[in-house]
């Protein structure tokens, strides 16, 4: 079974113009590279950014058959606070995200969100595990609070009562999304005060690898996915292969898991080609002085995320 422990589902109307705006600038760059386009952040707002939009949950399902992606965690995110609310309204997306599960109730693990600073967040996260069945939370500090705040907690009581994973995003993140709340040392005290959750580290802490992967040496409830990484490996391999390797012994192979952060990366590299760049670590890795196990490779890719999930 192979499981995309990170990704999302996209619409145009569900985030704030202010996020596709400096998305758009930030693409330029390796949309020359890889593709060797000259487009302005306007042109990649209307002709590529389209590409990712998603509201039925469809276009997903068909990557994951494409890839053989068996099963993805979708994860909702609310900007709003900090980028101005969009057209459909943060509840409104937990329950579109709610209906594509139970449409694809064996293909889609969807994990709710919601600022925890807005003053409805506790009951709306009450709702969304009591009466939607999510299947998980996930949480954007970037957006101005730390994962540590009572505000937060609040949040982190309701999923322990109903048994729920945590996703944090950690790492550096698109601007004016603001970075120093994502450190990942402030899961620290998090994974000391919920020790029966799962508290999940996105993007293998982008910069803040290294002193991510010593907390997960000491932290046995922190789990952690390299989704995000595709650029990384595809144009440094050495770079990519030695951090995962050290995260691997950090961590140990039952905490590391393998996620796309899509769509955002699927133009880069097609969900089916990272998966297959992670098959192919035990062999073409050792070019680079670098050794992986299939075992490794098995346990990344769904063995690790089924159990940690929950997943039959």
């Amino acid at each position: 079974m192979i499981i995309d422990a990170h990704s999302h589902i996209v619409d145009k109307e569900w985030y704030p113009m202010t996020w596709w705006n400096e998305l758009a600038k930030v693409y330029v760059k390796p949309v020359k590279k890889l593709l060797g386009m000259d487009m302005t952040p306007q042109q990649i707002i209307d002709q590529l950014l389209p590409n990712f939009f998603d509201p039925t949950g469809e276009k997903l399902i068909a990557q994951m058959k494409n890839a053989g992606i068996d099963v993805t965690v979708a994860c909702v995110q609310d900007y709003g606070l900090a980028l101005g609310d969009p057209k459909v309204s943060i509840e409104e997306q937990n329950q579109i995200f709610a209906s594509i599960q139970k449409k694809y109730p064996k293909k889609i693990l969807a994990f709710a969100s919601v600022d925890p600073r807005r003053p409805y967040a506790d009951k709306l996260i009450r709702r969304c595990f009591e009466e939607w069945k999510m299947s998980g939370l996930k949480l954007h500090p970037s957006t101005g609070f730390y994962p540590n705040s009572k505000e937060v907690y609040k949040l982190l009581d309701i999923a322990k009562e109903f048994k729920k994973p945590v996703l944090f995003h950690t790492g550096q993140i698109v601007q004016p999304l603001r970075s120093k709340y994502c450190d990942p040392m402030f899961l620290d005290d998090v994974c000391l005060d919920y020790p029966d959750l799962w508290i999940q580290a996105a993007h293998m802490g982008f910069g803040w690898r290294y002193e991510l992967y010593h907390m997960g040496s000491c932290k046995v409830n922190l789990t952690v996915d390299f989704s995000g990484w595709q650029l990384i490996a595809k144009n440094n391999y050495h770079e990519f292969c030695a951090s995962l390797r050290e995260c691997l012994d950090e961590f140990s192979e039952e905490r590391v898991l393998w996620g796309t952060d899509g769509p955002y990366l699927e133009a880069a590299m097609a969900g089916k080609d990272f998966i297959q760049l992670v098959k192919d670590l035990p062999t073409k890795a050792t070019e680079e002085g670098i050794k992986f196990t299939q075992e490794e490779v098995d346990l990344m890719l769904g063995v690790n995320a089924q159990r940690i999930l929950g997943i039959k």
